[in-house]
């Protein structure tokens, strides 16, 4: 049975080396399609520097408007990564080693037969009261404190930390989503989106050019949170009025 209250997210991306364009942040599209296919409506997305007191302010502004928070960077052993720590500021928590945390770290680096150094132990340091996000790629763990869930920013942490989160929260709600495809460009077919967003609740349409070199089209994608009847319906709708004009 659907869960009517559809929950409510935000991403805020942590990193210098993103906002000067040294790397290419690839983490946002990949939770927001795993959100969507798992009934998360993703509302917000930002990118911040490495900074405490930006850090500290987004995450007071965001907690109280929405349901999840997730972050990405920001939590590894080199100087810039206070992630952690600003959190720890943001909430008015101590900012302390974690016991699982260290056990964690301890096991993959034995397993791998390198050296836990201080800088390594600083990823086992997180805000006190914190639970473990499970990383199956590399073993420093991300946390979750309050509705605040902590990744990583590396892209295949990232993903696993994504699929941990998953597990923890057991949404079950499911959206939908489908399309239809046309060679009229938007102008063409503009008034026809305006009037079926008008006929049915709980609906979104967006249309999207078709452009490999050359305008080919638009795909207009229609998706629902909560009405996969009325999803279909438009659909209907969309593809009779386009089939009046073509």
């Amino acid at each position: 049975m659907l869960n009517k209250k559809i929950k409510s997210a935000s991403i805020v991306v942590i990193g210098n080396e993103i906002l000067t364009g040294r790397t290419q942040d690839k983490n946002i599209n990949y939770i927001a399609k795993e959100f969507f296919k798992n009934g998360i409506s993703l509302k917000y997305v930002c990118v911040i520097p490495d900074d405490k007191k930006t850090i500290v302010n987004e995450i007071k502004r965001l907690k109280k408007r929405f349901d999840f928070i997730i972050t990405t960077g920001g939590i590894g052993p080199t100087h810039d990564d206070i992630t952690a720590e600003s959190i720890s500021l943001a909430l008015k928590k101590k900012y302390l080693l974690h016991k699982g945390a260290y056990k964690e770290l301890v096991k993959y680096y034995k397993k791998i037969k390198s050296e836990l150094t201080d800088a390594r132990i600083k990823m086992a340091y997180m805000p006190q009261g914190s639970k473990l996000i499970k990383n199956t790629v590399s073993g420093a763990p991300g946390f979750n404190i309050e509705n605040i869930f902590v990744f990583a920013g590396v892209p295949s942490i990232a993903e696993a930390m994504t699929k941990e989160f998953l597990k923890i929260i057991k949404v079950k709600n499911k959206f939908y989503s489908t399309s239809v495809i046309t060679k009229l460009f938007e102008s063409k077919i503009a008034h026809i989106l305006e009037k079926a967003e008008g006929l049915y609740n709980d609906v979104s349409i967006g249309s999207y050019p078709i452009f490999d070199g050359k305008p080919r089209g638009v795909e207009i994608v229609i998706s629902s949170m909560s009405n996969k009847p009325n999803a279909l319906k438009v659909k209907k709708f969309i593809t009779t009025e386009i089939n009046k004009i073509i």
